[in-house]
């Protein structure tokens, strides 16, 4: 119920945000069911003219993913999260970087995707220390 009290709570936008947020969560789960080099495709270059954002839109959308992710009813991943993330801000013309990490712990090897936009973490890299990062798109 606690939830449903904070979401009426929300300003209207932020509600809008919300269920964007819950859309791409789900189609991006979708979409990694591809080979991983067609769903790479969909994640377009940086545009020349992309739009200058400001710091405390790019926390909204973060948060939108967040709250999103927190109610959805399958588990989403790192990747899944930021591919979501990456597709709502492309449909504003804001440039991100995703980056692609990986770091072997006792023998094991981890994997790690995060957004950064501007000076924004969108979805975090959190306490991932020694992460090589392999990839940026």
């Amino acid at each position: 119920m606690s939830n449903i009290k904070a979401y009426t709570r929300l300003p209207k936008r932020d509600r809008l945000l919300f269920w964007e947020a819950l859309f791409y969560l789900f189609t991006s789960k979708l979409l990694l069911m591809l080979p991983f080099r067609h769903c790479l495709k969909l994640l377009k270059q940086e545009s020349p003219g992309a739009a200058q954002p400001s710091p405390e839109g790019l926390r909204r959308i973060r948060d939108a993913v967040s709250r999103a992710n927190k109610l959805a009813f399958w588990k989403n991943t790192c990747i899944v999260k930021s591919f979501a993330a990456r597709f709502m801000l492309q449909r504003r013309k804001i440039n991100s970087e995703m980056f692609y990490g990986v770091r072997i712990i006792e023998g094991k090897l981890e994997a790690h995707a995060w957004l950064v936009a501007g000076d924004v973490s969108i979805t975090p890299k959190g306490r991932q220390d020694n992460m090589k990062v392999i990839y940026k798109i």
